[in-house]
């Protein structure tokens, strides 16, 4: 094939491997934002409806709780709305009345209200609870079994 014949050729050849260079090398797009819904309720985890407090002095608290292995929190009660995530184990909500539920790890719940229950850890490490409590300022975020009922301070 003569040199003129071939040229086209040769520069198709050359022209697409540079393409497919620019092509493999372009920038890759990131990764897309997503949302993940982990509670959607009206009640809390026990079927009692969900109330607000009409408070003119909102205050929010994040806290972990942290239980050991073989542990359990004592008799208590949240006067004010909290909203619990499972970090880390699981975990067994059990009321006065003797109502219970098991809680695992990812799992999200919208915790009782003026209500005694204890929780206790079920496994071989330690529970790990991220609870968001939506109270008023001053008020006690939880109130053990024969203490003095929460008040504000």
């Amino acid at each position: 094939m003569p040199l003129p014949t071939r040229l086209p050729l040769v520069a198709a050849l050359l022209l697409s491997g540079c393409c497919s260079a620019l092509v493999a090398q372009a920038p890759k797009a990131p990764p897309a934002v997503t949302s993940t819904t982990l509670l959607k309720t009206t009640t809390t985890w026990n079927g009692a409806p969900i109330i607000y407090s009409k408070s003119g002095s909102p205050e929010i608290q994040s806290v972990v709780v942290e239980i050991p292995a073989g542990a359990a929190t004592a008799w208590h009660l949240h006067p004010v709305n909290n909203i619990a995530y499972v970090l880390e184990g699981n975990l067994r909500l059990e009321l006065d009345n003797g109502t219970t539920k098991v809680f695992h790890v990812g799992e999200s719940f919208a915790e009782v209200v003026n209500t005694w229950h204890r929780g206790t850890n079920l496994g071989e490490g330690p529970v790990r609870i991220l609870v968001i409590y939506l109270g008023e300022v001053g008020t006690s975020l939880s109130a053990a079994k024969g203490s003095p009922s929460p008040e504000k301070h």
